[in-house]
């Protein structure tokens, strides 16, 4: 099976797409199980411990930022990136960090994390939206020539089973698009 990537930022829809990629019978893991793993080699630049061994996709942070070192470790994998209107998604990120920023022994793999995706720690709007439009940016132009790599969704205008199905080469389940 093609290893699958959602490449999308926190609060994005990663956990949905998570689920619905378990239901169509990828063995898959998210941040949880990659803070479980520990993973901690990639925040030094190295690859070459093959973490995903044995996994079929994996979604959330901290893949997203370590899009092209994944396209270069696993060729032919497929990557999906998800987003969201920039108003509702800097609404529920701010809220996730303020939440965590609050923890006052927040685990290294947690800050690690954070600090390599978003390039701060704790809130500021203003780089968040850059932080977004610069990631989308980077993928899109990462793939341009590669358009059969790339699926770019939006559940929250709508997408789901049927542009993940086509993209993978699965049959649209009938049940409805994990909202999780």
């Amino acid at each position: 099976m093609t290893k699958v990537f959602g490449i999308g930022l926190s609060k994005t829809g990663t956990t949905s797409l998570y689920a619905a990629l378990a239901l169509l019978g990828y063995k898959t893991i998210t941040y949880r199980h990659m803070a479980e793993i520990g993973m901690h080699s990639w925040f030094r630049g190295d690859f070459k411990i093959d973490h995903l061994d044995g996994i079929d996709a994996a979604t959330d942070l901290p893949v997203a930022p370590f899009f092209r070192e994944l396209d270069q470790a696993y060729p032919g994998s497929k990557f999906i990136l998800t987003k969201r209107p920039i108003e509702g998604w800097q609404k529920s990120i701010t809220r996730q960090f303020n939440q965590t920023s609050q923890q006052r022994h927040l685990p290294s793999f947690a800050r690690d994390t954070h600090l390599a995706t978003y390039g701060i720690w704790g809130v500021n709007e203003d780089r968040l939206t850059q932080v977004s439009k610069d990631h989308e940016i980077a993928v899109r132009d990462h793939f341009s020539n590669r358009p059969d790599d790339l699926l770019v969704l939006n559940f929250f205008k709508n997408d789901g089973w049927a542009e993940l199905c086509a993209f993978l080469g699965n049959e649209v389940p009938d049940i409805a698009f994990p909202n999780v």
